[in-house]
């Protein structure tokens, strides 16, 4: 996820209005816009306009490309990152949520009713180093109020101070705790960008430990391999506004701490994947993270466990929790599968 942030795509349509009124003749622009849109990149107008923005500002990936400027990001997370977290006051959430501590770390539950019969456990991203944004909380706003689904959202431990071997463990503590509540067969795992690779691994260390599979994984853009070195990767960076492989690629050393960097604790697409359940990637053509998905999935695939493949055609990083069109179609999927028996 950029570093920025979601919620910076919400200006997005007044991008489309600017470019109509500068031009002199918006009809023209609109037509021109929406023929680039839907012939050329095969999405929304919004979603090209998010792009535009994402370009003009620089997104997240200007500090992605930027070594000394990320060094400086990482030491200041350190501090900030270990301070009380709250939902941002941006935020209004239509369910209830209340904030739980386990084991000195909080975690948030969304949607917690007596009727609830399932549970989903959101692992979010933001480059090893961010807590959840608005638009996190926007999107699980919106899963939770479309299930039946209490959704916990555990604020694992962050790098440069903390590690993927803490946070495992920290998340292995919330599992068993969730599925004791709910069983294996009702629980959901999901996760997104870097949170979506820390999902994947956690599915893969259940098998190493000898716990149950939840019923179904469902990865958004998830960065499965912290190497970057995937040779596919260098037809996507120019594309993808949002990340940058070297920054990527340092974030998760920083995360690797003492693992070796093709450990499947922190890339899990080198990790024994017979044993997830009911896999569901969703990932855009114009991002870098977009041929290590795909690899995943072909792994998952071939053993012949259930996995489904959503490409967002045209669409970058993150694309279901953007407020674009496209997002409704990839979340009406994810609740489908969430409420199926």
């Amino acid at each position: 996820m950029s570093l920025l942030g979601l919620a910076t795509l919400r200006k997005a349509p007044k991008i489309v209005k600017v470019l109509g009124t500068v031009t002199g003749v918006p009809a023209a622009a609109a037509l021109g816009y929406t023929l680039v849109s839907h012939l050329v990149f095969h999405r929304s107008n919004l979603s090209t306009a998010s792009e535009v923005y994402f370009r003009a500002t620089g997104g997240g990936k200007k500090l992605l490309k930027d070594m000394v400027l990320l060094d400086n990001t990482i030491l200041e997370s350190a501090e900030s990152n270990d301070r009380r977290y709250t939902i941002p006051s941006t935020v209004t959430l239509k369910v209830g949520v209340t904030e739980e501590m386990l084991e000195g770390r909080q975690l948030f539950c969304l949607n917690r009713r007596p009727i609830n019969d399932r549970a989903v456990i959101y692992i979010h991203g933001g480059c090893f180093i961010n807590q959840p944004t608005a638009d996190h909380w926007k999107f699980l706003d919106t899963i939770a109020q479309r299930t039946r689904a209490e959704v916990i959202v555990p604020l694992y431990p962050l790098t440069p101070v903390h590690g993927a071997t803490e946070a495992l463990d920290f998340i292995e503590k919330v599992y068993r705790k969730t599925i004791d509540k709910y069983g294996a067969s009702n629980v959901t795992i999901m996760g997104d960008s870097c949170g979506g690779g820390i999902a994947a691994s956690f599915a893969e260390h259940l098998a190493q430990i000898g716990l149950e599979q939840p019923a179904r994984l469902i990865l958004i853009s998830p960065l499965v391999d912290i190497t970057m070195r995937n040779p596919d990767i260098i037809a996507y960076e120019a594309s993808d506004p949002m990340l940058g492989a070297q920054g990527l690629q340092k974030l998760g050393l920083t995360w690797a701490k003492d693992l070796d960097v093709n450990d499947y604790r922190v890339s899990p697409v080198n990790g024994e994947v017979r044993n997830l359940r009911n896999v569901m990637v969703f990932v855009g053509t114009r991002e870098i993270l977009f041929p290590d998905a795909k690899l995943f999935y072909d792994r998952v695939n071939a053993t012949g466990a259930h996995a489904e493949l959503y490409i967002g055609r045209g669409l970058n990083h993150n694309y279901p929790l953007y407020p674009i069109p496209e997002a409704k179609w990839a979340i009406d999927r994810m609740v489908d599968a969430i409420c199926t028996d």
